[in-house]
């Protein structure tokens, strides 16, 4: 439950990034996720790839969407987490 509210703020602030930066690049965004985990303090690997992996999606989702409010973007981000931690269980 933990790794997931990880995820679920990891996205949350990666959709607010890109509202505040509408023309940030890739490499922007994910370094200001990357400052934002070690501002977060987190130790266990585990949570930190679920973290990673969940800030790729909800950029994903973010570039796909741009209209969409934080909210929606959200919402439709909760619907992968699953997926999400599927995928890094199977690596």
């Amino acid at each position: 439950m933990e790794i997931q509210l990880k995820m679920i703020s990891v996205a949350s602030e990666v959709f607010s990034y890109k509202k505040k930066n509408p023309t940030a690049i890739p490499e922007e965004v994910f370094q200001h996720i990357t400052d934002y985990i070690d501002q977060e303090r987190v130790r266990d690997e585990k949570t930190k790839v679920a973290m990673i992996a969940a800030a790729g999606k909800a950029f994903e989702i973010a570039r796909k969407n741009p209209g969409n409010s934080e909210k929606i973007l959200l919402k439709q981000f909760l619907e992968e987490i699953p997926e999400i931690l599927n995928n890094i269980s199977e690596e």
